[in-house]
This record gives C-alpha cells, sequence and structure tokens, in this order.
C-alpha cells in the first residue's frame, strides 16, 4: 500500500512540475515573443499573471496570437493541465472508492 501512495505522489509530484514549466514557457512566449499583446494585457507583474491569463476578457485577444511558437506552447499549457487535473480527479475517485467499498 504505501508503494502504491508513493508512485502516485511521484506521478502527481512529475504532472505539476511538467505543468508548471509549460505554463512558464508560454507565459514567457508570450512576454517575448508577442510584446503587442503582452502590452495589451497590461504588461502584468509576477503574481497577476496567471489571473490574466484565465481572465474571459482576455482569452479572445490571446486566442488571436499568430506565432506559431506561442500557439504550440499555448496547445501544450493547456493539454497539461488537462492532464494534471485528470490524474487528479482519478486519484480522488479511486481513494473514495477504496475507503468506501474496502
Amino acid at each position: 500500500m504505501r508503494l502504491l501512495v508513493a508512485i502516485a505522489l511521484l506521478v502527481w509530484l512529475l504532472l505539476m512540475l511538467r505543468s508548471v514549466v509549460a505554463e512558464y514557457q508560454y507565459y514567457q512566449s508570450v512576454r517575448t515573443l508577442e510584446p503587442a499583446i503582452w502590452e495589451k494585457l497590461g504588461s502584468p507583474a509576477w503574481l497577476k499573471i496567471p489571473m490574466v491569463f484565465v481572465s474571459p476578457k482576455h482569452s479572445d485577444m490571446l486566442r488571436g496570437m499568430t506565432n506559431p511558437t506561442v500557439r504550440q506552447l499555448a496547445v501544450r499549457h493547456r493539454a497539461a493541465g488537462y492532464q494534471f487535473l485528470a490524474y487528479v480527479v482519478q486519484v480522488l475517485g479511486l481513494g473514495i472508492a477504496y475507503f468506501k467499498f474496502g
């Protein structure tokens, strides 16, 4: 049982790290490769960056990016986030089932 928990935590850590790296690369690519959009976003500071990128007000602007590198990093960022959330939901569901029926 301890081995399963250790493996689950290791996978969680790796997926979280992957998601954070993808997010950071995406933000930096918008900042450097799409400076006009970065300025329209208000040149967000350190802690405000994630909030600006998830704001519905700015989502249309972010979808209009033309740089292929930024678009590719946006897709990778979104995929990493979905995979991380899917893993968390799966582990929670399995944990609930284990404690309820086990």
